[in-house]
Protein backbone atom coordinates (compact mmCIF):
# COMPACT_ATOMS: atom_id res chain seq x y z
CA UNK A 1 0.00 0.00 0.00
CA UNK A 2 1.19 3.53 -0.76
CA UNK A 3 0.09 6.37 0.77
CA UNK A 4 0.16 10.17 0.47
CA UNK A 5 3.16 12.33 2.15
CA UNK A 6 2.42 14.37 5.19
CA UNK A 7 3.91 17.56 5.73
CA UNK A 8 7.27 16.29 6.60
CA UNK A 9 7.87 13.83 3.65
CA UNK A 10 6.80 10.58 5.89
CA UNK A 11 3.39 8.45 4.63
CA UNK A 12 0.45 9.65 5.75
CA UNK A 13 -1.40 6.68 6.82
CA UNK A 14 -4.68 8.28 6.68
CA UNK A 15 -4.32 9.04 2.85
CA UNK A 16 -3.88 6.13 0.50
CA UNK A 17 -3.39 6.62 -3.03
CA UNK A 18 -6.14 5.35 -5.37
CA UNK A 19 -5.73 2.67 -7.67
CA UNK A 20 -4.71 4.74 -10.79
CA UNK A 21 -2.62 7.17 -8.53
CA UNK A 22 -0.79 3.47 -7.12
CA UNK A 23 -0.20 2.15 -10.69
CA UNK A 24 1.22 6.02 -11.92
CA UNK A 25 3.79 5.47 -8.80
CA UNK A 26 4.41 2.05 -9.87
CA UNK A 27 5.78 3.16 -12.64
CA UNK A 28 7.34 6.25 -12.37
CA UNK A 29 9.64 4.55 -9.62
CA UNK A 30 9.89 0.80 -11.71
CA UNK A 31 13.69 1.58 -12.68
CA UNK A 32 14.88 2.48 -9.54
CA UNK A 33 12.42 0.00 -6.61
CA UNK A 34 13.44 -3.44 -7.47
CA UNK A 35 11.85 -4.62 -4.44
CA UNK A 36 8.67 -3.26 -5.18
CA UNK A 37 8.06 -4.82 -8.86
CA UNK A 38 6.06 -7.52 -7.75
CA UNK A 39 3.55 -4.63 -6.21
CA UNK A 40 1.85 -4.13 -9.51
CA UNK A 41 0.31 -7.71 -10.13
CA UNK A 42 -0.04 -8.80 -6.46
CA UNK A 43 -2.63 -5.41 -6.42
CA UNK A 44 -0.06 -3.45 -4.22
CA UNK A 45 -1.23 -5.73 -1.39
CA UNK A 46 0.24 -5.88 1.98
CA UNK A 47 1.81 -9.05 3.06
CA UNK A 48 2.50 -9.61 6.83
CA UNK A 49 4.24 -13.28 7.29
CA UNK A 50 7.63 -13.73 6.53
CA UNK A 51 6.89 -16.42 3.77
CA UNK A 52 5.01 -13.91 1.94
CA UNK A 53 7.34 -11.32 1.83
CA UNK A 54 10.18 -13.50 0.93
CA UNK A 55 7.56 -14.98 -1.97
CA UNK A 56 7.32 -11.60 -2.78
CA UNK A 57 11.16 -10.29 -3.02
CA UNK A 58 11.50 -13.70 -5.29
CA UNK A 59 8.30 -12.54 -7.68
CA UNK A 60 9.98 -8.73 -7.69
CA UNK A 61 13.71 -10.73 -8.79
CA UNK A 62 11.80 -12.86 -11.37
CA UNK A 63 10.17 -9.41 -12.98
CA UNK A 64 13.25 -7.64 -12.87
CA UNK A 65 15.25 -10.20 -14.61
CA UNK A 66 12.17 -10.44 -17.74
CA UNK A 67 12.08 -6.54 -17.72
CA UNK A 68 15.96 -5.87 -17.81
CA UNK A 69 16.18 -8.51 -20.85
CA UNK A 70 13.20 -6.34 -22.47
CA UNK A 71 15.24 -3.22 -21.89
CA UNK A 72 18.23 -4.85 -23.53
CA UNK A 73 17.09 -6.53 -26.14
CA UNK A 74 14.93 -3.60 -27.22
CA UNK A 75 17.52 -1.41 -27.44
CA UNK A 76 19.75 -3.59 -29.91
CA UNK A 77 17.02 -4.60 -31.59
CA UNK A 78 16.30 -0.95 -32.90
CA UNK A 79 19.70 -0.53 -33.48
CA UNK A 80 19.47 -3.58 -36.17
CA UNK A 81 16.45 -2.53 -37.24
CA UNK A 82 18.19 1.15 -38.46
CA UNK A 83 20.73 -1.04 -39.87
CA UNK A 84 18.89 -2.81 -41.50
CA UNK A 85 17.06 0.64 -43.00
CA UNK A 86 20.25 2.49 -43.71
CA UNK A 87 22.19 -0.60 -45.04
CA UNK A 88 24.92 0.09 -42.18
CA UNK A 89 25.45 -3.24 -41.77
CA UNK A 90 26.59 -4.37 -45.48
CA UNK A 91 30.30 -5.00 -46.32
CA UNK A 92 31.33 -4.16 -50.46
CA UNK A 93 30.93 -7.33 -52.16
CA UNK A 94 29.42 -9.23 -49.46
CA UNK A 95 26.39 -7.26 -49.56
CA UNK A 96 23.70 -10.78 -49.27
CA UNK A 97 26.12 -11.98 -46.57
CA UNK A 98 25.89 -9.18 -44.68
CA UNK A 99 21.92 -8.87 -44.59
CA UNK A 100 22.16 -13.18 -43.82
CA UNK A 101 24.45 -11.92 -40.84
CA UNK A 102 22.26 -9.40 -39.43
CA UNK A 103 19.03 -11.82 -40.20
CA UNK A 104 20.56 -14.25 -37.92
CA UNK A 105 21.42 -11.54 -34.97
CA UNK A 106 17.52 -10.27 -35.22
CA UNK A 107 16.79 -14.06 -34.95
CA UNK A 108 19.09 -14.22 -31.81
CA UNK A 109 17.41 -10.86 -30.44
CA UNK A 110 14.07 -12.51 -30.56
CA UNK A 111 14.75 -16.07 -28.91
CA UNK A 112 16.35 -13.67 -26.25
CA UNK A 113 12.95 -12.20 -26.02
CA UNK A 114 11.53 -15.26 -25.90
CA UNK A 115 13.71 -17.30 -23.35
CA UNK A 116 14.06 -13.92 -20.56
CA UNK A 117 10.08 -14.23 -20.28
CA UNK A 118 9.76 -17.99 -20.00
CA UNK A 119 12.40 -18.22 -17.32
CA UNK A 120 10.66 -14.95 -15.38
CA UNK A 121 7.58 -17.74 -15.92
CA UNK A 122 9.65 -20.14 -14.45
CA UNK A 123 10.96 -18.12 -11.81
CA UNK A 124 7.70 -16.89 -10.79
CA UNK A 125 6.01 -20.42 -10.63
CA UNK A 126 8.82 -21.88 -8.63
CA UNK A 127 8.45 -18.89 -6.23
CA UNK A 128 4.95 -20.30 -5.50
CA UNK A 129 5.78 -23.27 -5.68
CA UNK A 130 8.45 -22.78 -2.50
CA UNK A 131 5.79 -20.36 -0.63
CA UNK A 132 3.32 -23.27 -0.48
CA UNK A 133 6.43 -26.02 0.45
CA UNK A 134 7.17 -22.83 3.59
CA UNK A 135 3.51 -22.50 4.87
CA UNK A 136 3.71 -26.35 4.65
CA UNK A 137 7.06 -26.82 6.21
CA UNK A 138 7.66 -29.74 3.52
CA UNK A 139 10.45 -27.47 2.16
CA UNK A 140 12.64 -31.36 2.37
CA UNK A 141 9.67 -33.10 0.50
CA UNK A 142 10.10 -34.21 -2.95
CA UNK A 143 6.51 -33.89 -3.85
CA UNK A 144 5.48 -31.68 -7.23
CA UNK A 145 3.77 -28.54 -7.04
CA UNK A 146 -0.21 -30.35 -7.73
CA UNK A 147 0.71 -32.62 -4.42
CA UNK A 148 1.92 -30.08 -2.13
CA UNK A 149 -1.15 -27.93 -3.26
CA UNK A 150 -3.85 -30.37 -2.47
CA UNK A 151 -2.16 -31.07 0.80
CA UNK A 152 -2.11 -27.57 2.12
CA UNK A 153 -5.53 -26.99 0.77
CA UNK A 154 -6.99 -30.35 2.81
CA UNK A 155 -4.71 -28.96 6.07
CA UNK A 156 -6.45 -25.60 5.93
CA UNK A 157 -9.76 -26.70 5.37
CA UNK A 158 -10.67 -24.91 1.99
CA UNK A 159 -14.11 -24.97 0.86
CA UNK A 160 -15.20 -26.63 -2.14
CA UNK A 161 -15.21 -23.71 -4.32
CA UNK A 162 -12.01 -22.15 -3.32
CA UNK A 163 -10.18 -25.54 -3.59
CA UNK A 164 -11.29 -25.41 -7.25
CA UNK A 165 -10.90 -21.80 -7.84
CA UNK A 166 -7.31 -22.39 -6.75
CA UNK A 167 -6.66 -25.51 -8.34
CA UNK A 168 -7.35 -24.31 -11.68
CA UNK A 169 -5.49 -20.21 -11.00
CA UNK A 170 -2.32 -22.95 -10.04
CA UNK A 171 -3.13 -25.42 -12.99
CA UNK A 172 -2.87 -22.66 -15.89
CA UNK A 173 0.34 -20.84 -14.66
CA UNK A 174 1.54 -24.77 -13.90
CA UNK A 175 0.54 -25.57 -17.60
CA UNK A 176 3.03 -22.40 -18.90
CA UNK A 177 5.31 -23.26 -17.05
CA UNK A 178 5.73 -27.12 -18.09
CA UNK A 179 4.98 -25.98 -21.85
CA UNK A 180 8.24 -23.54 -21.74
CA UNK A 181 10.60 -26.10 -19.97
CA UNK A 182 9.45 -28.68 -22.78
CA UNK A 183 10.71 -26.38 -25.05
CA UNK A 184 14.21 -26.39 -23.49
CA UNK A 185 14.40 -30.02 -23.71
CA UNK A 186 12.78 -30.77 -27.04
CA UNK A 187 13.06 -30.72 -30.93
CA UNK A 188 13.27 -27.60 -32.69
CA UNK A 189 10.86 -28.79 -34.98
CA UNK A 190 8.25 -29.48 -32.11
CA UNK A 191 7.00 -26.46 -30.59
CA UNK A 192 3.23 -25.79 -31.53
CA UNK A 193 2.79 -24.11 -28.12
CA UNK A 194 5.71 -21.62 -27.64
CA UNK A 195 4.40 -18.31 -29.70
CA UNK A 196 1.11 -18.53 -27.75
CA UNK A 197 2.93 -18.57 -24.11
CA UNK A 198 5.77 -16.68 -24.60
CA UNK A 199 4.95 -12.85 -25.17
CA UNK A 200 4.44 -10.33 -22.47
CA UNK A 201 0.66 -10.20 -22.42
CA UNK A 202 1.23 -14.27 -21.65
CA UNK A 203 4.12 -13.56 -19.24
CA UNK A 204 1.84 -10.58 -17.29
CA UNK A 205 -1.57 -12.24 -17.15
CA UNK A 206 0.84 -15.42 -15.24
CA UNK A 207 2.23 -13.01 -13.02
CA UNK A 208 -1.25 -12.02 -12.67
CA UNK A 209 -2.54 -14.84 -11.74
CA UNK A 210 0.20 -15.67 -9.01
CA UNK A 211 -0.71 -12.52 -7.72
CA UNK A 212 -4.07 -13.86 -7.27
CA UNK A 213 -3.30 -17.42 -6.21
CA UNK A 214 -0.91 -15.87 -3.04
CA UNK A 215 -3.46 -13.58 -1.83
CA UNK A 216 -5.89 -16.34 -1.52
CA UNK A 217 -3.46 -18.98 -0.07
CA UNK A 218 -2.83 -15.71 2.56
CA UNK A 219 -5.99 -15.95 3.30
CA UNK A 220 -6.70 -19.46 4.29
CA UNK A 221 -3.40 -19.38 6.15
CA UNK A 222 -5.16 -16.26 8.46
Amino acid sequence: MYFHADERGDPDLSRPLTQLEHVQVYWANADNDPESLADLYLNFHDFGRVEFLLFKGRLSAAILVARSARIATSRLMARLEQQRRDGSHRVPGWEVESDDVLEESVGVVQDAEEIAIGSAILAAVAALELLLKELSDSTGKRSGLDQTLKDFLTRRNASSDETERIIKMVSRVRERRNSFAHTLTGSYWDQPTTERILTPESMDDTLFTIGKIAIALEALVD
